[in-house]
């Protein structure tokens, strides 16, 4: 009998960029993302299980310029860019105060 995986949530560990990502997915589409920077599960797990909504629609926008050996490469692409899009408008907007 053939299985199909309909909705999956995962939280996997990725060293090379220390963090740890939320992915969930239904029918094989990423439809969640979040990340925490850092090592600590517990805390990732207590506070981070939820769909960051800003970082989806980032992901979303991006995600067919991305290049990588496999989807989670992609998403940690996004991700990066995220966080530094994020940290330029921040610093652009506390430099013009």
């Amino acid at each position: 009998m053939d299985y199909k995986i309909v909705e999956s949530k995962e939280i996997v560990w990725c060293p090379g960029d220390d963090r740890y990502v939320l992915i969930i997915r239904s029918n094989n589409e990423v439809i969640g993302l979040n990340y925490m920077q850092g090592d600590e599960l517990d805390i990732f797990k207590e506070d981070f299980t939820y769909v960051d909504e800003k970082l989806m629609d980032f992901y979303n926008a991006v995600s067919l310029y991305l290049s990588g050996e496999c989807e989670l490469d992609r998403i940690n692409q996004a991700i990066w860019a995220y966080f530094d899009y994020k940290n330029k408008r921040d610093e652009r907007v506390f430099n013009n105060k």
